[in-house]
């Protein structure tokens, strides 16, 4: 299992927010459109549950240490983020993975 020295904040990297499952071209175009910007990758996760992933780190990360600078104040959810979930330890976390919009077409083709 990774520490917290090992881990380098890694999921202090991104944002991730729920998608509603794609249902017609209009959703299908969406995705598209967002995998136009960088950093940005959307999947179906091994729950079922679709996200979008914002690579953006949080402003609160020491860079030289890879330690957060608000610790003492930081938000529930990164308190709740235990070292059991780090995305280092972790092995396939989606099912589907598209980052570009050419990998929505792709999959679209196959189902």
């Amino acid at each position: 299992m990774v520490t917290c020295d090992e881990c380098n904040a890694e999921c202090c990297r991104y944002i991730t927010l729920d998608y509603a499952t794609p249902k017609d071209d209009e959703d299908w175009d969406e995705i598209r459109w967002m995998l136009l910007h960088k950093g940005v990758m959307v999947y179906l996760d091994n729950d079922g549950d679709w996200q979008v992933e914002i690579r953006t780190p949080c402003k609160h990360i020491d860079e030289k240490t890879f330690k957060c600078k608000n610790y003492d104040k930081r938000p529930k959810v990164c308190k709740d983020h235990g070292l059991h979930e780090c995305e280092l330890n972790e092995g396939d976390f989606a099912e589907v993975i598209f980052k570009k919009p050419e990998d929505v077409d792709e999959y679209l083709q196959k189902n």
